[in-house]
């Protein structure tokens, strides 16, 4: 009578024990997920993105780190540290209780503070810029105390790696990236400054100052500049964005800062490692520039150069092989050649190779000419239908065909150097898009010669049957010469007038078809 009140008491027990084991494993995770969680949120700081260490706000008046936000700076210490090549900035603010001059003060007060706890944390006090932004950009209302106390706070914004140039404005707002990757065929990669790991890039890819690009066999890529210029990079690629020069922020007479570099400092556009790009330069403005430095070179454009473009190419033996297709360019020789120091002026349609000490090298050339491609008429050998037949005319130099499904050249259907002025290449229906370009035995090209082409399935079948209609036209021709002999010899005008009227519609069908 007694057990089974002792199985059922038993199994309560066991069941109540570990519910209550479980409850509170469950509590103690939904308790900590969520700093957790917001740690990790907060302090995935990149290029163009702000940390705001909500929960580290400090008391009226004072810049004194409490007991209570030393987690938040234990969290940032520790990201720091893991992202070596990071530098940042600390944006102290304060509300609006005091004077304007106090209120820089005591917010550079705070951030020299924060900035202090990282240094004592092993941080390099190198990586650290401080700025005092006062009460200038408040996130929440000082009309109450609540907003107040939001307020009194520091940001975190990224820095560039080498330029210490600011990725956010005075203002508090994100500055937009240096480029973004606008169209690219895989394999195209990209490692930040502060990463030592290459990861695969996306379309619309924000691209900020000391940002390497790589581009595998086959893979090629169009980075565009804030400015609308664009690099259009080839495969077997690599190459560094610099950005465009810092230019100097209005601050106000509030503003109180300390620096680890200088935001003025002129900065490279791009460099170049290995590989080729094709530059196009699009709304400079003011004091712009664009430059592409190589290891023995620097292409410079500047205002002035609007709608410019240029090649540059980086060969196995580290020579710069440069080519102004519009526009001038000055080129400045920094190594490996005897003009080092030099800065020469190349006009549009010239190349020159920089890094060579050759005599032949040293000169400025003038590019192929661009190839005049001739409309195919003849599209299609008589044997072989859907061969198109391509013509042109350049001067007898090499060039490059490439056909391609789209504008943007990534999907090619063809890619072929040809160093005859043909070639015919076997293309079903579709649209198709062609460029055409000159080259030269030293690896000089020209300006591209671009067409578009549709081939349609009656095109096809049209010129598939067009020996069989020139048969028909021959036949015509005879006719009519029959027609108009036996007319003399006969003193037939009527069969004269049947000679002229089939001469006539031969001429209509070689005109059609």
């Amino acid at each position: 009578m007694r057990t089974e009140p002792i199985i059922h008491w038993n199994i309560q027990h066991i069941f109540f024990r570990y519910f209550r084991l479980v409850l509170v494993v469950a509590l103690s995770i939904l308790w900590l997920l969520p700093p957790i969680l917001h740690s990790e949120e907060q302090y995935n700081l990149s290029p163009g993105k702000k940390i705001i260490i909500s929960d580290a706000t400090f008391k009226k008046g004072s810049a004194v780190i409490e007991e209570s936000q030393r987690p938040a700076f234990a969290r940032l210490a520790e990201f720091l540290r893991k992202r070596e090549r990071l530098n940042i900035e600390i944006g102290g603010h304060a509300d609006n209780t005091g004077t304007e001059i106090q209120n820089a003060q005591l917010s550079l007060n705070r951030a020299e503070a924060v900035r202090e706890y990282l240094v004592l944390s092993g941080i390099s006090p190198t990586r650290i810029r401080t700025r005092g932004y006062g009460a200038q950009f408040p996130i929440a209302t000082n009309e109450t105390e609540e907003g107040r106390t939001q307020n009194r706070r520091v940001e975190i914004i990224g820095l560039s790696a080498f330029s210490g140039k600011l990725l956010s404005g005075t203002n508090g707002k994100a500055l937009p990236p240096e480029a973004r990757i606008t169209m690219l065929k895989p394999s195209v990669r990209v490692m930040p400054a502060w990463e030592s790991e290459w990861q695969e890039a996306s379309i619309n890819e924000e691209l900020y100052e000391a940002f390497k690009v790589s581009t595998d066999e086959g893979a090629k890529a169009d980075i565009t500049f804030r400015n609308k210029s664009v690099l259009h990079v080839s495969d077997n690629a690599m190459l560094m964005i610099y950005g465009f020069a810092a230019t100097p922020q209005a601050h106000s007479r509030a503003l109180v800062n300390t620096e680890i570099g200088s935001e003025n400092s002129t900065a490279k556009n791009i460099e170049l490692m290995k590989g080729n790009l094709t530059l196009r330069l699009k709304e400079m403005r003011g004091s712009d520039t664009f430059s592409v430095k190589t290891k023995v070179s620097e292409l410079g454009f500047n205002t002035s150069s609007n709608n410019s473009s240029a090649k540059v190419r980086v060969d196995d033996r580290e020579r710069s092989i440069i080519s102004v297709l519009e526009g001038r360019a000055n080129i400045k020789v920094t190594a490996n050649d005897p003009r080092t120091g030099q800065t020469l002026d190349v006009g549009e349609d010239f190349g020159i190779i920089i890094g060579d000490s050759s005599q032949s090298a040293q000169k400025t050339l003038r590019l192929p000419p661009m190839p005049e491609l001739l409309e195919p008429t003849e599209r299609i050998k008589p044997s072989e239908t859907g061969v198109i037949a391509f013509r042109w005319e350049n001067g007898g130099y090499a060039a490059r065909l490439e056909i391609a499904s789209n504008a943007e050249f990534t999907e090619l259907v063809y890619n072929q150097i040809r160093p005859k002025q043909e070639a015919y290449v076997n293309l079903p229906e579709g649209t198709y898009f062609i460029r055409l370009t000159s080259i030269d035995t030293i690896g000089f090209e020209s300006r591209s010669r671009y067409r578009g082409l549709v081939i349609s399935s009656d095109i096809l079948q049209r010129q598939k049957g067009e020996f069989q209609f020139r048969f028909v036209e021959f036949g015509f021709f005879v006719v009519a010469g029959g027609c108009f002999w036996a007319g003399l010899l006969l003193r037939n005008k009527l069969l004269q007038q049947i000679a002229l009227v089939l001469v006539v519609i031969s001429v209509v069908l070689l005109l059609i078809f």
